[in-house]
């Protein structure tokens, strides 16, 4: 019998998977579920070797010879630690060695606990990965095991071979139950390479064959002309749409850029049409990440991803396969071995949808700035995008191909947007145009204070007098009365410092200013460097921005019906409590 405990299952589960069948395990009691459940195993070959330093000397020896994997495993404290000069050995050996150290939770590290030390880090200079786990509770906690686990055996023979660490915590080894009869299914993450044999291309094109197929792009894809005609090739021969934002700057076709209003307007009938069988991902991050993920989170789509480094980036929490090779190449691959088909009702699907989104307007404030300034963006100029409301509000209105758009989406903070421009433009020869937030502007001042400045720089400073994406989860009535703390309401003008640099500067606070300002703004002529101040203030400008997503949402007849019910019954409730 196996273990009841979820995180030994899934330890099993994927040790068998990942074809480690040799255990080297030393006495103890912390890791009694997972050496006991090995034992009920006849896939797996364990050898008893008392003393840790030479029972993870013994795999060494075993590894030498078969040139497999060998996995060693021990109780917590001092036992983890006897481990150490085979570790340091294998890992200039360059041997495929595990390491499966059991502790007590890590909360209870550095607490008076017995036979306890912090066993993750002891050997983080010799292993190619440590990993430390965590018992499953949840559903998340089993998600993340599984991640973790993947992400360890993988490294095992992922660029050189080498020892990997995994500490798996057990709060108690004396309650365990042992009444599962088999293992469960759990989810291996499957590494291919540029080399593999044309029998994987063929099975993996087998598997797009009549499929549905959503492919992501997020940023740093550079769209090359190999790259290019490699998805042109790919598009000819599966039913594929490409998803993309403003800053992945691939421009092509049957790309839809509109994404984040597109999901806010879907019905629940839309996404049935909408879903994918099978989701490809390149890049970076995007713009839409929170909205796709409630998307296809619920559907559990399998989901391909192209590129890797070393962690396995698992958004949809669906990764089955890692494509390790330019993006280029990966749809080369999958091209050839498929057969052209005009076939394509899923992008059909998508950009129904999309051309019904109408472009926002406003009466004034952050939303008509943005607008206005992008319908009016001079070709072939460059655009850099501030994080928060900027950014957001910056997807909702189209924009020439010629423009090259970029944004700090890393990990989206508001420090070091105006230094990226600033920067950008020293290097440029085009004209460089920022558009900025308040609290991203005056946070990241001293970037105007630069000896490089281009004369061709254009910012348009959006001066809500706070931050206003703080205030996006709040309803409008507690809006009204929050305290300014929450997004560092303030009442100052960016005017005596950028004048005291020698920027041209403009103010503006109706809808005839700011188009003033943008005229000049846009004026490539001007050989200085210009910003427009526009004056608004957080509230109404979310409002603004919350008012379009909710105008693209219209609830079909079912929804209306089930809200008029629920709106009858509450009605309902009150009167019986009056």
């Amino acid at each position: 019998m196996y273990s009841d405990n979820k995180l030994v299952l899934q330890i099993i589960s994927l040790l068998k998977q990942f074809g480690i069948k040799r255990i080297v395990v030393s006495p103890g009691s912390r890791h009694f579920s997972l050496v006991h459940s090995l034992e009920a195993d006849n896939s797996f070959s364990l050898y008893s070797v008392v003393d840790e330093r030479s029972a993870a000397f013994f795999a060494l020896g075993m590894i030498q010879q078969t040139g497999d994997p060998v996995a060693i495993t021990c109780s917590s404290g001092t036992a983890c630690m006897n481990y150490g000069s085979a570790i340091v050995e294998a890992f200039y050996q360059k041997l495929p060695l595990l390491i499966l150290s059991s502790d007590r939770p890590l909360e209870l590290l550095n607490q008076l606990e017995d036979q306890m030390y912090d066993q993750l880090s002891t050997f983080t200079n010799c292993t190619k990965y440590q990993g430390q786990l965590r018992e499953i509770k949840t559903d998340t906690d089993e998600w993340y095991a599984n991640r973790i686990l993947n992400e360890g055996l993988l490294e095992l023979n992922h660029h050189g071979k080498g020892p990997v660490h995994l500490n798996i915590p057990f709060t108690s080894h004396r309650n365990d139950t042992f009444s599962n009869t088999s293992l469960p299914e759990v989810r291996k993450v499957s590494l291919r390479r540029a080399d593999a044999p044309p029998e994987m291309w063929i099975e993996a094109s087998t598997r797009l064959n009549n499929k549905r197929i959503m492919i992501i792009c997020g940023q740093s894809v550079p769209l090359t002309d190999r790259f290019k005609k490699a998805i042109d090739r790919f598009c000819e021969c599966f039913n594929v749409i490409i998803l993309t934002d403003k800053i992945s700057n691939l421009h092509h076709p049957k790309a839809i850029y509109n994404v984040p209003a597109i999901l806010s307007s879907l019905r629940w009938e839309d996404k049935a049409n909408l879903i994918p069988d099978i989701v490809i991902s390149i890049g970076g991050n995007y713009i839409f990440n929170n909205e796709m993920k409630a998307l296809l989170r619920p559907a559990k789509i399998p989901h391909w991803q192209v590129g890797y480094e070393d962690k396995v980036c698992d958004p949809f929490r669906t990764l089955t396969e890692i494509f390790e090779m330019g993006e280029a190449f990966f749809f080369e691959q999958l091209s050839s071995t498929g057969i052209a088909t005009h076939q394509n009702d899923y992008e059909e699907a998508w950009k129904k949808i999309s051309c019904q989104i109408p472009i926002p307007t406003a009466e004034c404030g952050e939303l008509y700035a943005i607008g206005k300034l992008l319908t009016n963006f001079p070709e072939n100029a460059d655009l850099q995008l501030a994080n928060s409301c900027t950014i957001r509000m910056a997807h909702f209105f189209p924009t020439n191909d010629s423009i090259r758009i970029n944004c700090n989406r890393g990990v989206n903070g508001i420090d070091g947007s105006m230094s990226t421009a600033v920067g950008f433009a020293a290097a440029n020869s085009k004209a460089t145009f920022l558009i900025i937030g308040d609290l991203s502007f005056f946070y990241d001042m001293n970037a105007l204070w630069n000896r490089h400045l281009s004369k061709r720089i254009r910012i348009m400073l959006i001066n809500n007098e706070g931050g206003a994406v703080m205030y996006a989860p709040i309803n409008r009535e507690m809006r009204k009365t929050l305290p300014t703390h929450i997004a560092a309401g303030h009442t100052t003008s960016a005017q005596g410092w950028v004048e005291s640099l020698g920027f041209q500067y403009i103010e503006a606070s109706s809808k005839d200013e700011i188009d003033k300002g943008i005229n000049i703004l846009t004026d490539l002529s001007i050989e200085h460097p210009i910003l427009l101040e526009v004056h608004s203030t957080t509230v109404s400008d979310i409002n603004a921005m919350q008012d379009f997503t909710s105008s693209l949402y219209h609830p079909s007849m079912s929804e209306k019906i089930v809200n008029e019910v629920k709106n009858i019954a509450k009605k309902a409730i009150r009167v019986i409590k009056q």
